[in-house]
């Protein structure tokens, strides 16, 4: 019986150790802000050189993450949201 407990003690501590390690580490498969940036910008049409008012940031839940990418090219304002992962655009908004 106290092997079985110990078993079960040194499974939790490993899957607890996992799991650590994996929030610690995992986002170093990020794309990046420039990234992120590149793919809003290349959606919208424009060079960074077109746009003003640039902002990025990084946005997480425990089930995903992304950036939002904001910016602006004349009296338009650009929102974009971007996968940190893929680099998908999830959303795009103009106002």
């Amino acid at each position: 019986m106290k092997a079985m407990k110990k078993a079960v003690l040194a499974v939790l501590i490993f899957a607890l150790v996992v799991a650590v390690c994996a929030c610690a580490f995992g986002d170093s498969k990020k794309i990046g802000e420039k990234a992120a940036l590149k793919a809003a910008l290349e959606d919208a049409g424009f060079t960074p050189d077109e746009v003003t008012d640039i902002d990025i940031e990084y946005e997480k839940t425990p089930s995903s993450a992304w950036y939002e990418v904001d910016f602006e090219s004349g009296r338009t304002d650009y929102e974009y949201r971007i996968d940190a992962y893929t680099g998908e655009i999830l959303s795009a908004t103009t106002d």
